[in-house]
């Protein structure tokens, strides 16, 4: 039974890293010119756990013009504070670095793929 909470537990943390991490001296550069989401997530979080599985998914059927990354509050509060987040899990949409929209909570694929055609195409 240990074995199996382990390997639970060491696939949804994984999640949380499968995607690059944004920092405050690279989160500009990496949004200019491209159609991004941004995960603001924490590891603490539940939902952000799920989400994280759910974007792994995404990513899998995602157009190749949308990049997806995360941001962890607790390590980058301030870039959450400058983009509205308030509660976790956020998704932010920009358009060649500029802010588009933001989404709070949990999310399906087919939520995520409405939100790419509506916000960049």
């Amino acid at each position: 039974m240990k074995k199996i909470l382990l390997l639970v537990l060491f696939f949804a943390l994984g999640n949380l890293f499968a995607f690059e991490h944004l920092t405050k001296d690279n989160f500009i550069e990496k949004i200019k010119g491209k159609n991004v989401i941004v995960d603001f997530y924490a590891t603490w979080c539940p939902p952000c756990k799920i989400l994280a599985g759910t974007l792994e998914d995404f990513d899998k059927v995602k157009p190749n013009n949308v990049t997806i990354y995360k941001v962890d509050i607790d390590q980058y509060r301030d870039l959450a504070i400058s983009y509205g987040v308030k509660a976790l899990p956020t998704l932010a949409y920009f358009e060649d670095g500029e802010l588009v929209t933001t989404e709070v909570g949990l999310k399906s694929v087919k939520d995520l793929e409405d939100s790419v055609k509506e916000y960049f195409e």
